[in-house]
């Protein structure tokens, strides 16, 4: 295990036995990632950031009930996918009608995610276009892989899949983009 891992998994035993510090911190810890999770669903910065406030205050409701020897930030990544998925379901509408659906500040930009910054020649604008261009599974997969740091477990929890196809899933995506990427510079 990691250290973020350990460290989240103290951070459970402790909130669990209503440590308000510990909640604190779990939630500085990881809600930024949780944010960039749930805009992936919602394409909306903001009702992002109430999905992932809520998913806090959800589980500091239920915090006497958290299992430490089981994975918090999965299941944290797992609570925001469904209360997600129960958003575009019930709100669909509201939506997908939103004017700040078509607000270009509102996605998520690759410098957000830390792993590519801006390049002189737009790489890095490409390779959004192409991870956001894979099959929904490969790309949740991939970018909570890549981009938020779970591990094939976390992911396969948070999908409800086994780990085996998450890897399935990542070395596809990783395919695909390999592909684009020698595609792009042939074409050059």
């Amino acid at each position: 295990m990691n250290l973020e891992s350990n460290r989240i998994n103290v951070l459970a035993k402790k909130i669990s036995q209503s440590d308000r510090q510990a909640f604190d911190d779990l939630f500085r810890l990881m809600y930024p990632g949780l944010v960039r999770y749930a805009v992936l669903y919602l394409k909306d910065k903001q009702i992002a950031c109430d999905v992932a406030q809520d998913t806090f205050i959800k589980l500091w409701k239920q915090r006497t009930n958290i299992d430490p020897s089981k994975s918090l930030k999965s299941l944290l990544y797992r609570m925001v996918k469904n209360r997600c998925l129960n958003l575009l379901r019930d709100h669909e509408k509201l939506i997908v009608n939103s004017d700040l659906l078509k607000n270009e500040s509102s996605e998520p930009h690759p410098e957000e995610y830390g792993e590519y910054q801006a390049d002189g020649n737009g790489l890095s604008n490409l390779l959004r276009e192409w991870i956001d261009s894979l099959p929904e599974r490969q790309k949740e997969a991939f970018k909570l892989s890549r981009f938020e740091g779970l591990n094939h477990q976390e992911i396969a929890d948070i999908m409800e899949i086994s780990a085996k196809t998450v890897n399935n899933h990542i070395v596809a995506a990783l395919h695909q983009l390999r592909a684009f990427y020698e595609d792009h510079q042939n074409n050059q």
